[in-house]
């Protein structure tokens, strides 16, 4: 719905582990890049160094003077290289240590914000904005770097411990592959898991879109998707790229096209055909409701992030939104009665885009679950602990809906994930 966003960034270290398309990144360069650094025997320890990026992580800061006063902050640099940044004050325990837990962890990697650039110009200004390290296509991991600084004793104003974090986009044995309309007639960027993965079985296949912001947005969460076992394609179905043949707003896209994309996805390694899921956000929640209702042969189950339950008009400009073998879809109610599988709504009551939470209440009454986060605004979709980034909430504050935002991904990220394992 019309949000600002800055484009996909790089990653805070440039780490060396940008990949080629289909390639997978080093292990061992992500145990080098995470090993800590410090003086005095001060060091970071973290229980999962190198992780998925939607997973937890437990930071500790060890070997302190007790009663030292320490900042310690998480950055990273945009492609852009600008930096962003999240700190906290803490004082060590009777143990000499500070212990973040994983809360406090993601407190950080979620709080981190623009520290200059055009992207700090953005804060307050009631927009929204957000930081993404670089495409998982070409970059499958990235680093956010931890540092403590001393505020007291002996090393004050010293940096005392430093350490770097890999978030992983891809983990090892995921593949992807860039689709184009030329060669696949669709837009997007297919992602499978590994081959004879541990668990075995075919699993729910996923496509995934997002909304008015255009272009490849879920290409994050499909890439994350295959880290789980899923095999996932995000699609783009505007604002594609010059030579992409896709138009520039939502004007007359046509159901076939993300129908001609899920068939494919169904046909891929490891993807149970029967289980075709299908991941819209915003604008994207129509299209995702529409394929369910209108081809459930196809699909199976619906996830509808900050969801519309009735179908709108065009946008930016055009005269209908979307389109079934070339007709006209028209505006109005969305009927949910011949999806063949679960239809899940997640919302957030604080929505100052539209009213997302009204429609999963709509789509509840038509038999879809809904999960409907009060404080939490528009942007609750897809995953925790890497989406960084703040909306204008009711009260006008800029960071009024950003924490309950994170809050809402941590906790329907895994109802989604239940979802697709069923």
């Amino acid at each position: 719905m019309g949000r600002i966003r800055i484009a996909p960034t790089a990653t805070a270290v440039a780490m060396a582990l940008a990949a080629s398309a289909c390639g997978a990144s080093d292990p061992a360069k992500d145990q080098a890049t995470a090993q800590p650094t410090g003086q005095h025997g001060v060091r970071f320890a973290a229980d999962h160094p190198v992780a998925r990026a939607d997973a937890p992580v437990h930071v500790r800061l060890e070997g302190l003077t007790p009663g030292t006063k320490v900042r310690i902050t998480a950055g990273a640099k945009d492609r852009h290289d600008q930096r962003w940044a999240a700190a906290v004050r803490r004082t060590a325990d009777e143990d000499g240590a500070v212990d973040l837990g994983s809360g406090g962890t993601a407190d950080l990697l979620e709080r981190m914000l623009p520290t200059g650039g055009r992207a700090k110009k953005l804060i307050g200004s009631g927009k929204a904005f957000s930081y993404h390290p670089g495409p998982p296509g070409r970059q499958r991991s990235y680093s956010v770097r931890f540092s403590a600084t001393a505020l007291s004793g002996k090393d004050r104003g010293e940096r005392v411990a430093r350490r770097d974090l890999v978030r992983q986009w891809l983990t090892k044995g995921t593949t992807h592959r860039e689709l184009t309309v030329a060669g696949d007639k669709v837009a997007g960027d297919l992602y499978l898991p590994p081959e004879g993965r541990d668990g075995g079985g075919a699993k729910a296949p996923v496509l995934v879109f997002g909304g008015s912001e255009g272009g490849n947005s879920g290409t994050y969460t499909a890439a994350l998707l295959a880290s789980h076992g899923h095999p996932a394609m995000s699609v783009c179905y505007f604002r594609c790229g010059k030579d992409s043949g896709r138009p520039n707003g939502i004007d007359s896209i046509d159901l076939d096209y993300f129908t001609r994309a899920g068939r494919l996805l169904r046909k891929q390694r490891g993807a149970d055909p029967e289980k075709l899921a299908v991941m819209g956000n915003s604008r994207g929640s129509e299209a995702a409701q529409l394929l369910g209702q209108r081809r459930p042969e196809v699909f199976r189950d619906v996830i509808a992030y900050a969801p519309s339950s009735k179908v709108n008009g065009p946008y930016l400009s055009g005269t209908t939104a979307w389109t079934d073998h070339g007709e006209p879809v028209p505006t109005g109610p969305i009927p949910l009665d011949r999806v063949r599988g679960t239809v899940l709504a997640v919302a957030g009551g604080n929505d100052r885009m539209w009213g997302s939470a009204a429609s999963a209440a709509a789509m509840a009454r038509q038999g879809a679950k809904k999960l409907v986060y009060p404080d939490a605004g528009h942007h609750v979709n897809w995953f925790p602990l890497g989406q960084p980034g703040q909306e204008g909430g009711r009260n006008g504050a800029v960071a009024a809906t950003a924490e309950a935002d994170q809050a809402a991904r941590s906790s329907s990220w895994p109802r989604a994930l239940d979802l697709l394992d069923s």
